[in-house]
Parts: C-alpha cells; structure tokens; sequence
C-alpha cells in the first residue's frame, strides 16, 4: 500500500502554504481562515462548540478568536444565559473577509482535486473527511495524548 501517511502530511504541508500565502494580505494564518468560515456558517456559536466541527484543541481556538478579535473579524457577545461563555458572530470586517476566504478556498479546493475523475470526486471527499475524523477520534483516545 501507499505511504498514506506520507501523502496526508504532503497535501496538508503544501496546501496550507498556499493558502496561507493567498490570504496573508488580511492576516489569516494557519487555521485562522477556517474560524471566518464556521462562524459565518453557524452565527452565535460558542468557543465551545467551535470545537465540534474544526477540531482544534481548546486553546488553540482561545488563541484563534483572541487574533481574530484583535483583528476586528469577529465579535464575542457574553452569552446572557450562561455568563461563562460567549457568543461569536463576524463583524462588518469579518463578513467583507469571508468573502475573499471562501473564494480563495473553493478555488483552492477545486485544484487541489483537478486531477480526480469527475465521478468521483464526491467520494474522495467523503473519503478523506473519514481519515480526519479517524486521525482525531486515534488522537484524542489514545492514552498519552
């Protein structure tokens, strides 16, 4: 069998240099490109429940919104059922750099699978969402990590 592994860490090196330089004009570095994207897609969602769907670790994404608030991209609402938390929401300048993110992405996107037939691009899709979700089940079960 291939190198899988190999593969993964290829594809994710080069593509997050890609898009880190694409969108290094507007400051989203990394994994930050990805908070725009979710939060655009689910307004008020909690710090918590970020978590859920972008599998970053809890400080990470404490560090995530901080830049992102520093940068006035999103807004933290102090949740007024449960003082402990709060709500995220993109400002005006976060919804104008949504924009310019997921065009960036989708057009990454589209290269990044040029070269997969047609019919079956859905399924390499589902395919590789499945390896995430196993590498991060593997990474947050296994003891020591």
């Amino acid at each position: 069998m291939e190198d899988v592994n190999m593969w993964l860490a290829v594809a994710a090196k080069y593509a997050a240099v890609q898009i880190d330089r694409k969108l290094q004009p507007y400051h989203l570095g990394a994994s930050l490109y990805y908070f725009i994207l979710k939060i655009h897609d689910h307004p008020g969602i909690s710090q918590y429940e970020l978590n859920d769907i972008i599998y970053i670790d809890q400080s990470g994404i404490a560090r995530g919104i901080q830049q992102l608030v520093h940068l006035n991209y999103i807004d933290k609402v102090r949740n007024p059922d449960d003082k402990r938390t709060a709500n995220l929401f993109l400002t005006d300048s976060g919804k104008q750099v949504y924009k310019i993110v997921a065009k960036e992405i989708d057009e990454q996107n589209s290269a990044l699978i040029a070269q997969i037939p047609e019919g079956r691009k859905a399924q390499f899709s589902k395919d590789l969402k499945k390896v995430g979700e196993q590498i991060y089940k593997l990474m947050t079960t296994e003891p020591g990590n």
